[in-house]
């Protein structure tokens, strides 16, 4: 979900719709986000309305424990948690019989399938799979299909020609369109928006037009090693629904804009 194709209007209908896909006010005791999540504390995940909530847009519902929800919902997370938090109350939405799931058309297999972007590794460092990130929404291919990177050095630079289309206000994690729509979520490790930005700085501002390579954001990874539940960094493609599929490039060390990471294949 493009940020700019939500209005606030709609976005306050959206925030009002979630808490009552996740039990009402009343269920609701914590509100947060992420680059492209809402991070929620509930009394009793139990009452979450998984379906609706895939109804309303999310591509996810993560129970992490009773109490703990995350919903993938796209670049405008952070929007939609900012309105539910002004929101007045909302009941919790009714209990229905859960409708046949849609059956989503499947891209029909051409001969040959052109490569609408080629990225690059944004950070040095070595290649990790997203099956061994330690992240149920990353893990899951929630957030999007890709490959994940250990970093060793402090630069992070784009993976690819575009526009940087959100910049989290933690500067942990960015997502940046492709000139033919592929958006990807670069994302600093894990739980790191947890350190209020403490270790990351911004060499962009959002709507900033890019080139492969070019810096975005500067990292203090000593602090980081340290400070962070874990430092595997995530490089997903978030609409890779869209595409024919991915095509990973890379296994072990990578640099920084020089080493191919994966092609995204239209």
């Amino acid at each position: 979900m493009n940020v700019s194709a939500s209005s606030e209007q709609d976005v306050a209908g959206l925030a009002r719709q979630y808490i009552a896909a996740v039990g009402g006010s009343d269920n609701l005791t914590g509100i947060d986000a992420c680059i492209t999540r809402l991070r929620l504390n509930v009394k009793d995940s139990a009452l979450v309305n998984e379906a609706l909530a895939k109804r309303l847009g999310a591509t996810g519902v993560i129970r992490l424990n009773k109490t703990s929800v995350q919903i993938i919902v796209g670049f405008v997370a952070e929007k939609i948690a900012n309105a539910m938090k002004t929101t007045g109350p909302v009941a919790a939405a009714e209990s229905a019989a859960p409708a046949a799931a849609a059956v989503k058309p499947q891209a029909v297999p051409k001969a040959s399938t052109s490569v609408i972007a080629e990225l690059v590794s944004p950070i040095t460092g070595q290649v990790v799979s997203l099956d061994d990130v330690p992240d149920e929404a990353f893990a899951s291919k929630a957030v999007g299909d890709g490959v994940a990177v250990k970093p060793t050095d402090k630069i992070v630079v784009s993976p690819a020609a575009g526009t940087i289309v959100k910049i989290f206000n933690t500067n942990h994690a960015f997502c940046l369109e492709t000139e033919k729509g592929a958006e990807i979520v670069v994302h600093m490790g894990i739980d790191t928006v947890a350190l209020g930005g403490k270790g990351f700085t911004r060499l962009v501002e959002e709507g900033a037009e890019v080139v492969a390579g070019q810096p975005v954001l500067e990292m203090d990874l000593d602090y980081l090693n340290s400070a962070a539940r874990s430092m595997i960094s995530p490089v997903v493609c978030s609409n890779s629904d869209d595409f024919a599929g991915l095509v990973i490039k890379a296994q072990g060390a990578v640099v920084a804009g020089q080493t191919p990471l994966y092609d995204i294949k239209g």
